[in-house]
């Protein structure tokens, strides 16, 4: 028994990071987004640089979004520090001795995918809430462009301090939908270019690095996110049912889903009424079996998304005899799904009006 516990407990600490060796991931994607290019995926997916424009440059209000796979990384010990870092392909339009330029980092509220996100898609063509990506508006971590990054090429680094955001992804506090990186103040002209996962170097693709012991390094350029105004607002992440069920019968398969829209997919889904008799819900929301009762059953569905918004929704399913199924549905052909329409159903042409001359 000793040896079991003694392999168990090897076994552990072999998974666990040790305290002095900290582990490096690379962003797995990344994307420019571009308010001048809405519906298209706002870069190519193939670059091998970001873009993040200030609102007073000739293209303004450029931004990127960068994401790491945290797969590999145990739930515990809690992470100690994390800082993310960035190198420049090309950083010019600082500004040092009057006013300061900043990136911000913005934890991301809904997946995304780079080879599709625009500024108003996140996903295939899913649509954000708020145009150039749904963003919790306070920045969790910020840090100052300095004159002496600048450069074409610059190949200089730049950090942030992300602790409390990925402390929030290691424990599941918080989704991982990655960040979103802007600057956001007015008469910012800075034309940034950090390198992208697509990156031909590897060590010039965006990092994370971690640690389970020591905090993160003193950086007189990181500035406390609390002394920031939020950029833009919340996001209305509202989740809705979409109600639309088939009719069932007494001793045939049944096989239909429920439906959800807004919000972070994927769904899951509840029920709280009964259904029919014979047939059962998945968390996703596929109702199968067979119906074995006659009835009208009214239900109600709670609907949590991905990031834990939640919405209800009221739908019925009616379950006739298979005899009665077209006289049933007779007022409303889609009710009956086999009914095909007849010509009662179809509209009759209309004479085209003759205006006067």
């Amino acid at each position: 028994m000793r040896r079991v516990l003694l392999a168990a407990l090897l076994t552990l600490m072999a998974c666990a990071p040790a305290q002095d060796d900290p582990m490096m991931l690379t962003a797995t994607q990344s994307t420019t987004l571009r308010p001048d290019v809405l519906g298209d995926p706002g870069w190519n997916p193939t670059a091998i640089d970001l873009m993040i424009y200030g609102p007073k440059n000739p293209n303004p209000n450029f931004r990127a979004l960068v994401q790491f796979d945290l797969k590999d990384v145990p739930k515990t010990p809690a992470i100690t520090s994390a800082v993310m870092r960035l190198t420049f392909y090309k950083l010019s339009g600082v500004r040092n001795k009057v006013k300061l330029d900043i990136i911000r980092v913005h934890r991301m509220l809904r997946p995304w995918e780079e080879k599709t996100a625009s500024w108003a898609r996140s996903i295939a063509d899913d649509e954000w809430i708020n145009k150039g990506a749904d963003f919790d508006p306070a920045p969790i971590a910020s840090t100052i462009l300095t004159e002496d990054q600048t450069g074409d090429p610059s190949n200089k680094p730049v950090e942030f301090d992300v602790t409390p955001l990925v402390q929030a992804w290691q424990s599941g506090q918080n989704p991982n939908y990655g960040v979103c990186l802007l600057i956001s103040d007015n008469d910012s002209t800075t034309n940034a270019r950090p390198y992208s996962c697509k990156a031909t170097d590897g060590e010039f693709k965006p990092k994370l690095e971690l640690h389970w012991a020591t905090q993160p390094k003193h950086n007189s350029a990181w500035l406390k996110p609390t002394t920031l105004k939020p950029t833009g607002t919340m996001p209305q992440m509202k989740v809705a049912l979409i109600a639309s069920l088939k009719q069932g019968r007494i001793g045939e398969a049944f096989d239909d889903h429920v439906k959800a829209k807004g919000g972070c997919a994927p769904y899951t889904f509840k029920v709280s009424g009964a259904l029919p008799e014979g047939l059962a819900m998945t968390p996703d929301g596929k109702i199968t079996g067979t119906p074995t009762k006659e009835g009208k059953n009214s239900l109600t569905f709670t609907i949590t998304d991905a990031a834990k918004n939640t919405g209800t929704g009221k739908t019925d399913l009616d379950v006739v005899m298979p005899g009665k199924a077209g006289a049933a549905a007779a007022a409303d052909p889609k009710k009956d799904p086999e009914k095909k329409p007849g010509p009662a159903d179809e509209k009759k042409p209309t004479k085209p009006k003759v205006e006067d001359e």
